[in-house]
């Protein structure tokens, strides 16, 4: 005896969900691959539309990301294992400078600081803290330098993932287009969105990152450090890291200022960059990224932040397409309803 339609349909239902949560765990490590690769594609597609008009798609597909790979991706790969080589270095190098005897004698000309180095000095045994407090973030930085396998093998995965994504990126959103049970207008409105936002998204990332690194370059030179211009490039490179990038440039930089005594231009570094550095990334990004889209800044803020909780890095990106392409969908809901009521309007 068959089954009722219902009992199949629900089946039918409960397998499809079942099978999406299957892709979503088979999916959820890569998410980080297939979301740069998805931003790659979008903003090189001008010059890869630009190849493949001259040339073969296959070639033009290698070709773009080539052209990709010596643009962006090997500089800032190599200029970033070598700057957490030196801060490594520089870590580990700092435990004997940070002895207590050393900034008691740096702190002879500090009647106050003195006094209260040498109570914390008694309270909390001070050398033996320094000493695991540097230890352990040197064992840190060697164990993100340990992960660089992991970080070659996500690099190749975009790469190769940025490949498939120039050649049969048509039919890949053809494909998407028959899935998405929307008209061809309202598919191509929410595609458009997302493209624009991603544009949007990646450019104005630059912009923050270039403009953290002014303003910590700026700081270096004021403050009479060597290589301001050097450290200036690291903390634009390094404002990529989530909360903590460009701190693994000034802050290593205002403690080797206290430990030589100059404690006042240590305070100085430390307070710009927590403030000032640091800051730039939560204040200007969202106010770029809301400029372009017609969001509150509020709900961008939000939507980054969010993003980089859930998703991580890639949530820089992922959180204001989820808000685009939410806020897409709900329009198309909109229309749809307001054409409904008005065609059910009886004109007398």
């Amino acid at each position: 005896m068959p089954l009722p339609e219902q009992i199949r349909t629900a089946a039918l239902f409960a397998a499809t969900g079942a099978s999406f949560y299957l892709c979503w765990l088979i999916a959820r490590p890569f998410w980080a691959v297939i979301t740069w690769a998805v931003a790659l594609a979008v903003v090189a597609y001008p010059w890869h539309r630009w190849l493949s008009r001259r040339m073969h798609r296959n070639a033009a597909a290698l070709l773009s990301v080539i052209s990709v790979a010596i643009v962006l991706l090997v500089p800032l790969v190599v200029l970033a294992q070598k700057l957490f080589q030196e801060a490594s270095q520089g870590l580990q190098s700092l435990g004997p400078v940070l002895s207590v005897a050393e900034v008691k004698a740096k702190l002879e000309g500090y009647p106050l600081l003195a006094r209260i180095a040498e109570w914390f000095d008694v309270t909390l045994n001070l050398d033996e803290e320094v000493r695991r407090a540097a230890g352990a973030v040197a064992a840190k930085a060697s164990a993100f330098l340990g992960n660089s396998v992991w970080l070659i093998t996500q690099l190749f995965l975009t790469i190769v993932t940025l490949f498939y994504f120039f050649r049969d990126g048509q039919r890949l959103l053809d494909s998407l287009r028959r899935l998405i049970p929307l008209s061809d207008s309202e598919t191509s409105a929410i595609f458009d969105r997302v493209s624009r936002t991603i544009n949007t998204c990646l450019y104005s990332s630059v912009i923050v990152k270039l403009a953290q690194g002014l303003a910590g370059g700026v700081m270096f030179w004021i403050l009479g450090l060597p290589a301001p211009v050097f450290f200036g490039a690291a903390m634009a490179l390094l404002a990529a890291l989530p909360f903590v990038g460009t701190a693994l440039v000034w802050g290593p930089a205002a403690i080797y200022l206290a430990s030589s005594g100059s404690w006042g231009r240590a305070v100085v570094l430390a307070i710009w960059g927590m403030l000032v550095v640091g800051l730039i990334d939560n204040v200007l990004y969202p106010i770029l990224v809301a400029g372009e889209l017609p969001f509150h800044p509020l709900a961008v803020f939000f939507s980054i932040l969010g993003g980089l909780i859930a998703f991580g890095l890639p949530g820089l990106v992922l959180g204001p397409v989820i808000l685009v392409v939410t806020t897409a969908l709900l329009d198309v809901w909109r229309i749809r309803k307001e054409r409904d009521t008005s065609s059910t309007i009886e004109v007398p």
